[in-house]
């Protein structure tokens, strides 16, 4: 929804603001929902605006790490809630300019697994789509997504080229 005040405000007139989002979140990530957070991390990476994201729950945020890095947001999980007030006042309602200038909280790292498109589980390694990107947990013969046909798996087709040799010996 932000993302999309944001366009109207610069296809409006002849203002050229300097647009952020922050996000404010305290629930875990669903899974589910991977596909469209990506969608629009990318729409705001395009669009040049960052994300900022502030993480009050009790786990860290895979989904909001990734934007944050990918937009040039901060990402910042206060390890007390006591200071909300001046994490929110100071980290998060400088301008980006002035962010230059302020010692901002450096990222720890960045959790890049992703979501599989079938069974929406978080996973570390997969299968991709070469035509949509779409990742799957297991090999599939057709992309669920976009219809392409795929290959033979790797692992699947070094077995078969290991069978014809003993076939053929």
């Amino acid at each position: 929804m932000a993302l999309c005040y944001i366009q109207r405000v610069f296809r409006s007139g002849p203002l050229h603001p300097q647009p952020r989002i922050l996000c404010l979140h305290g629930s875990p990530d669903g899974p589910e929902q991977y596909v469209a957070v990506m969608n629009a991390i990318f729409s705001a990476q395009r669009s040049m605006v960052p994300i900022d994201s502030c993480v009050i729950g009790a786990q860290h945020s895979a989904f909001l790490q990734q934007a944050s890095y990918i937009t040039g947001g901060v990402y910042l999980k206060p390890q007390q809630l006591d200071g909300l007030f001046q994490y929110l006042s100071t980290v998060f309602a400088t301008d980006l300019h002035s962010r230059n200038f302020i010692q901002l909280p450096k990222p720890t790292g960045v959790d890049f697994r992703a979501s599989c498109f079938c069974h929406k589980n978080t996973i570390d390694m997969g299968y991709i789509c070469s035509v949509c990107l779409s990742i799957f947990c297991m090999h599939h013969k057709k992309c669920s997504t976009c219809g392409s046909v795929f290959g033979q798996a790797q692992s699947d087709a070094s077995a078969a080229s290991g069978q014809k040799r003993k076939n053929a010996s």
